[in-house]
């Protein structure tokens, strides 16, 4: 296995003065982008996501995926602002995916000119699995960083899935199970936040700004069977970011997607559940009540 890091990408936001009270005002702005993507059995199928002017990427994840659609996998993309999605489709005609892209840009108080938001994204390279068999993999991002996302590269078949993903304070755990007939290897990514950013006047003053960017967990036993949901909600004035999840893995239930919704929310699609699964999910909310000090 091998660690990556990408070049550091960043915004520099010189725009949206505030009023002049707005060192006592939210400078956050959180904004959703969504996409969907028509794929057809034989070669694999690419939908790139963009942010707004100014905004950057935290997290991107696939929200919905028609029947026989294999997520090839997913990166940020070289731009602060940016995520790539890749599919294929097995059998004749096509399906239909859909995806969410996570953003984030500041206002500036008023008076100041600059700031910039930096951002890093690590990878593990290199997992090698055999049929059948499972691998961990811990990707940081270091103490002055915030982990906000993950992605995964499933192999040329899309056979690699995530058995877990669990956020920590600076990264994530996955554990990658093969589903495939043959070994496959996978790649899994971690996109990093500086926890501030500095906003600066002509005159040189200063006003530091931190992400404030929390983890909801908690245990659910499913009702029912068959293909089933989950939603769970971030508190009021938080802005959901990511999910993680793990399920017990002798069980037969599988994860479908797991992605935030609206503002909120985030949501969990599992197949093949027999009465009382169970399974631990993970959200990251940001707190969007944040300001300039």
């Amino acid at each position: 296995m091998r660690f990556t890091s990408l070049v550091r990408l960043s915004a520099l936001i010189a725009v949206f003065a505030l009023p002049a009270d707005a060192l006592a005002a939210s400078s956050i702005r959180t904004s959703s982008v969504t996409g969907g993507l028509v794929v057809s059995g034989g070669s694999p199928s690419t939908m790139r996501l963009h942010c707004g002017p100014s905004a950057v990427a935290l997290n991107g994840a696939v929200t919905r995926r028609g029947a026989g659609v294999a997520i090839l996998g997913s990166r940020p993309g070289r731009d602060a602002g940016s995520w790539i999605f890749r599919a294929t489709a097995s059998g004749a005609g096509s399906r239909s995916m859909s995806a969410v892209l996570r953003c984030v840009s500041v206002r500036l108080p008023d008076g100041f000119t600059h700031t910039r938001i930096d951002l890093k994204t690590e990878r593990a390279t290199g997992v090698v699995l055999a049929p059948g068999a499972t691998g961990t993999a811990r990707v940081g991002c270091g103490s002055p960083w915030t982990a906000t996302g993950y992605a995964l590269d499933a192999g040329r078949s899309g056979d690699v899935r995530l058995a877990e993903v669990v956020p920590g304070r600076h990264g994530w755990r996955f554990t990658l199970e093969n589903t495939g007939a043959t070994p496959a290897r996978a790649t899994v990514s971690t996109r990093c936040l500086r926890s501030k950013v500095t906003a600066s006047a002509p005159g040189g003053e200063t006003a530091e700004l931190r992400f404030d960017v929390s983890d909801l967990d908690f245990t659910s036993s499913l009702a029912g069977e068959g293909r089933r949901t989950e939603t769970v909600g971030c508190a009021d004035g938080r802005f959901s970011v990511a999910t993680g999840s793990s399920v017990d893995s002798a069980d037969s239930i599988e994860l479908v997607t797991a992605s935030p919704v609206r503002r909120r929310l985030s949501r969990w699609v599992f197949e093949n559940v027999t009465p009382g699964d169970r399974f631990t999910g993970h959200v990251l909310c940001l707190r969007t009540g944040s300001r300039f000090h």
